[in-house]
């Protein structure tokens, strides 16, 4: 029997590798590259934004120059996206902004050229012509108003885009490329305008850090302040917050005190901006650990500040920062009917009232709930659904006194096996508005229902009859 010949397959299967494998490198491996490069040519900043770390920018533009060194080389975190520790050096030696001057440099390095005009072909003088009509010639250069951001990566080598003349059609505008100081003048880049308006619009608060206080709403266990509608007191007590030695609501309390730990200026201001501003209020946070923190917020023709007598300076503030902080004390108060740890524990319900004039009793028993008394049938899954929506549901007042009652009326109580009335409210319609009075507090007030809750409680039994 004839053996047969396998040369002829195996050359081919050889051939079909080889191209195969040319064809995944151009397809995965070379045009990537060739891509990237291709981009590359188009960016005025010529530097490796994945690998360069930068160790300085400097920026000019009309509102003069800023200048700033990164602290974090040897930390390997001043690379385009990460955010690094700065220095601003110039106009003054500040604290930077980390996040702020990441984003900048992110909008630097994602400048790219949506054309590209070439020179190589030009004489010198039509060169230097050409420059000229630009605004990006060596005397243009030197204007006042004419602006450029530099870089000064971490092997010293600085790189440079001088910003030009608008371009006569389109909103672009004409950029130069420089490196050590020294314009290329073979390649004129085209670049968005917005690009001009994201990198020079910024004076020198945007880069400078804005922080005010250094504490975390953490470290509060006490705090008074004096408002326009009186006075507050908050004490944390086995860690939960009161107000005015009432039940505070916790979630209203920390983000009272985060909105003060992370309060941020808005700007520096003179002397002159805040002097004679009336003061709207005042606080005195007292920390586990530390000196208190204390500050007053001033106001002067619709402008906010911040000042502390244990602060160098006073700070323009956002006028968010007054709604956030200038809060009543029931505002503080707690006006939920039942919080997520009293939701847990409650196994026993007992429902009376207009509607419901023999006591419905409801257990949680094998996972479900049950009615316990032999009186009308009602649906016990709605049980659980109003407990959630007691726990979940802010009720927008408390009415001091509690408004008198004038039409239906309904008495629950909540608890477990051992105590079934740790909790009763008193839920009624005044004036066609329904409100629940805490039986247990001694309070002559009551909560103004939410919306959602107004629906929730079974005043008439129709909307709670067993099907």
């Amino acid at each position: 029997m004839k053996k047969p010949d396998w040369k002829p397959a195996l050359i081919l299967s050889g051939t079909v590798f080889v191209l195969g494998s040319f064809t995944y490198w151009l397809q995965f491996s070379h045009k990537p590259k060739k891509e990237r490069a291709d981009a590359q040519t188009k960016k005025p900043l010529a530097f490796a934004a994945e690998t360069d770390q930068i160790a300085a920018f400097r920026i000019k533009s009309a509102k003069g120059v800023i200048e700033g060194k990164c602290e974090s080389l040897a930390k390997k975190t001043c690379k385009v996206g990460s955010t690094a520790d700065w220095t601003i050096t110039y106009p003054e030696t500040l604290k930077g902004d980390g996040d702020n001057i990441r984003d900048y440099l992110n909008n630097v390095s994602g400048m790219s050229a949506a054309e590209t005009v070439s020179l190589v072909d030009e004489t010198e003088e039509k060169r230097n012509s050409i420059l000229d009509e630009y605004g990006l010639s060596d005397p243009k250069r030197t204007h006042l108003n004419t602006s450029f951001v530099e870089l000064t990566l971490e092997n010293g080598k600085k790189v440079t885009a001088w910003f030009g003349e608008d371009h006569p059609i389109g909103d672009k505008v004409f950029v130069a490329s420089a490196v050590d100081g020294k314009i290329t003048t073979d390649t004129i880049f085209l670049v968005a305008n917005f690009y001009r308006s994201n990198l020079f619009d910024k004076g020198l608060t945007h880069f400078r850090d804005k922080t005010i206080f250094g504490f975390d709403r953490m470290e509060v266990d006490s705090f008074t302040a004096k408002i326009p509608s009186g006075k507050l007191e908050g004490k944390l007590t086995n860690g939960i917050w009161e107000i005015n030695g009432m039940a505070a609501d916790q979630d209203r309390v920390g983000t009272l005190l985060s909105s003060v730990a992370q309060a941020r200026a808005k700007e520096f201001p003179a002397d002159a901006d805040w002097k004679g501003a009336k003061s709207m209020l005042r606080y005195d946070l007292h920390l586990k650990k530390g000196a208190p923190v204390r500050f007053e917020i001033l106001e002067k023709a619709k402008r906010f500040f911040l000042r502390s007598p244990d602060l160098k300076l006073v700070y323009e503030v956002e006028s968010n920062l007054m709604v956030q902080i200038n809060k009543k004390r029931d505002e503080l108060r707690r006006n939920l009917l039942l919080t997520q740890g009293e939701k847990v524990l409650i196994t026993r319900v007992q429902l009376k009232g207009s509607a419901h004039p023999a006591p419905a009793e409801f257990a949680y028993e094998g996972g479900k709930w049950i009615q316990k008394d032999s009186g009308m049938k009602l649906d016990p899954s709605k049980i659980q659904g109003l407990i959630d929506q007691m726990a979940s549901e802010h009720n927008p007042e408390i009415k001091t006194p509690a408004p008198r009652k004038s039409g239906d009326s309904l008495t629950l109580s909540f608890g477990d096996e051992k105590s079934p009335g740790k909790f009763s409210y008193l839920v009624y319609e005044s004036s066609g508005k329904l409100h629940a009075r805490d039986l247990l507090s001694g309070i002559n007030e009551a909560f103004l229902l939410s919306d959602v809750l107004k629906n929730a409680f079974p005043l008439k039994a129709d909307s709670w009859k067993a099907k």
